[in-house]
């Protein structure tokens, strides 16, 4: 499995590779950096529920595109 994390988190996480992206998606897992990230996961996790369009329309509306 693939994960990010606030910095350190890399080297506390066993048996998954650590991505330095902002947001990850593997499987059902959706993973960001931090706090400063909240915004790019919240609209990962209504893509991952409710699909791309959904995801774009919030994103839209919250002046994330």
């Amino acid at each position: 499995k693939k994960f990010t994390g606030y910095p350190g988190t890399e080297v506390s996480v066993k048996g998954a590779h650590f991505v330095p992206d902002r947001v990850v998606i593997d499987g059902n897992y959706i993973t960001s950096r931090g706090p400063g990230t909240a915004g790019e996961f919240a609209i990962a996790i209504i893509a991952a529920l409710e699909g791309r369009q959904k995801a774009d329309e919030v994103a839209q509306h919250a002046l994330q595109k």
